[in-house]
């Protein structure tokens, strides 16, 4: 009755925690979430490759998570936060942006990110809304990271273990209320991979 089940993989639950978080992110109001989405969407790949369970339907799974978790979500918590028109405007773009990143990134068979990955973006945006609070400049970053993610610039997969470390202590930080680290790492790899692209 339920066939299902056999195709859900170990990696697929913890994808799955990805979809959930990204809910409690939208349902109770908290960039917490989001940030606890990010640890689960990196946990999912790792468990994947290290069962050996990776799969068609798990890489579908992945994206549908992502377009919640890092589309809508952010793009909630940035009208319900920065409530205006240019606000809606700017949320819209940046789901919409997160979709059509996420679509592509589903038909690529390349070793590096086209455009901005949606998770980055999802980050960059969220630790943005944290510390500032001015509308119409949160709403503009928004569009900002929206475009980058549709863009034709490559930014790494995998960078070096440290910066893995350095990233994951910065995402615990943040949901401790120390968002500043993560914002930097965020927009450190945004320029890295604006820079690198102009430099060839």
């Amino acid at each position: 009755m339920f066939s299902i089940r056999k195709i859900i993989t170990i990696s697929d639950y913890v994808t799955m925690a990805n979809i959930i978080f990204g809910l409690l992110a939208i349902l109770l109001h908290d960039f917490r979430f989001i940030y606890l989405s990010i640890i689960f969407d990196a946990m999912d790949g790792f468990v994947a490759r290290k069962t050996n369970t990776v799969s068609d339907f798990g890489a579908e799974l992945d994206s549908i998570c992502d377009v919640v978790s890092f589309g809508v979500a952010p793009a909630y918590l940035l009208y319900y936060n920065f409530e205006s028109n240019f606000a809606l405007i700017s949320a819209l773009i940046f789901a919409l942006c997160g979709a059509l990143r996420l679509a592509r990134f589903g038909i690529l068979n390349v070793k590096h990110f086209v455009g901005l990955p949606i998770p980055a973006g999802a980050l960059v945006l969220a630790s943005f809304c944290e510390v500032l609070d001015n509308k119409v400049l949160i709403s503009i970053i928004a569009i900002i990271v929206g475009l980058l993610m549709i863009s034709d610039i490559s930014y790494p997969k995998y960078p070096h273990k440290v910066l893995i470390g350095v990233f994951f202590v910065s995402l615990v930080l943040a949901m401790w209320g120390f968002v500043y680290p993560v914002l930097l790492c965020g927009v450190g790899y945004v320029l890295y991979g604006i820079f690198k692209t102009k430099s060839h």
